[in-house]
């Protein structure tokens, strides 16, 4: 008896994870931000690629994204004129809620974590520095499949980017990219 139930324990295990799809989702896109004590807006790309679990195949997913954003703006006071360059590497978890069938899906996501920052201003007071701090904030999008394996991902993403020693903002982005299912 003991043997039959490690037998049907181990192959209910066994299901579990058969049941589970991975996606891993590489996007890019247009990025923009207000930049901390200035009236400017700054505006760049944004590559990233996220890696989901999603157990069961459900509605609900796990995900680690990673990516590079690159933001340029110009200040003009007078006749002096300031150059910001920001870049920043977000690292964060994002849990994903997904609603649809098999060949369209809307999402809405969260994002939770890091980001990495360098910020470079060159004009009237040349400053340089980098600095890390959280990162956390939400998005909307969709995904069409394409076939059973790829599928096209849209998402619009709007993020909290801190630092400790300056300029604390909104980062938001619009990407596309393309996603693989295994």
């Amino acid at each position: 008896m003991k043997r039959n139930l490690i037998v049907v324990f181990v192959a209910m295990l066994s299901m579990h994870a058969f049941s589970q799809e991975n996606m891993v989702i590489l996007s890019g896109g247009y990025s923009f931000a207000n930049i901390e004590d200035t009236d400017v807006k700054g505006t760049g790309w944004r590559i990233n690629g996220t890696y989901e679990y999603n157990p069961m195949g459900g509605m609900f997913s796990h995900g680690v994204s990673f990516g590079y954003i690159h933001l340029t703006a110009t200040e003009e006071v007078g006749q002096l004129t300031s150059d910001y360059t920001i870049n920043s590497f977000p690292l964060y978890y994002a849990p994903k809620v997904m609603f649809g069938n098999d060949r369209f899906k809307a999402f809405l996501k969260g994002a939770l974590g890091v980001q990495f920052a360098g910020l470079n201003r060159t004009g009237v007071i040349e400053l340089s520095d980098n600095d890390f701090g959280f990162y956390g904030g939400g998005g909307a999008g969709i995904m069409i499949f394409i076939s059973d394996k790829i599928f096209i991902n849209g998402e619009y993403e709007i993020a909290w980017a801190s630092n400790s020693w300056y300029s604390d903002g909104w980062m938001n982005t619009a990407m596309g990219g393309i996603g693989f299912r295994f």
